[in-house]
């Protein structure tokens, strides 16, 4: 079952639950990609839902991070949009399973562990863990290792 399709039947799921929050994140996704089909005039592949899932994920972070302390209700709300968000992508990569997988792509490009190889390394491990990790965590990840 694609991405599409399963936003649509969360998005009645959460108009029959009465769940603004969550009927608003379903709506803002199936817009975007519905409209990303329409003008590529095809479906799209799983890894660009994905990538439009992930790049709605980081405007709300970045959201989180500018809304005022005092605004707790928007906090909260922000919040639960991530988690919504997060539900919908497939399980995270951590900072340690980044490092070793950071580590192994060296190993086999033949790299040395000088920070002259961290965009050759960044951008490897981006496209083998597209949807499974952001860029923020994989430099983070290729600083600690390149340190």
């Amino acid at each position: 079952m694609s991405l599409l399709t399963t936003l649509r039947k969360d998005k009645m799921t959460a108009l029959k639950e009465k769940d603004t929050v969550k009927n608003g994140v379903c709506s803002l996704l199936i817009a975007a990609i519905a409209l990303a089909e329409k003008e590529a005039g095809q479906p799209l592949s799983e890894q660009q839902e994905l990538a439009y899932v992930q790049k709605e994920l980081k405007q709300t972070r970045d959201t989180l991070q500018q809304t005022p302390a005092s605004r707790t209700d928007l906090i909260a709300e922000t919040q639960r949009k991530i988690e919504i968000l997060e539900a919908y992508l497939p399980r995270q990569m951590t900072q340690q399973e980044l490092v070793q997988a950071a580590e192994e792509v060296m190993a086999q490009l033949q790299l040395e562990p000088v920070v002259k190889n961290k965009g050759t390394l960044i951008k490897e491990m981006m496209s083998r863990f597209q949807g499974r990790t952001d860029g923020k965590a994989v430099s983070a990840a290729v600083s600690q290792l390149l340190k």
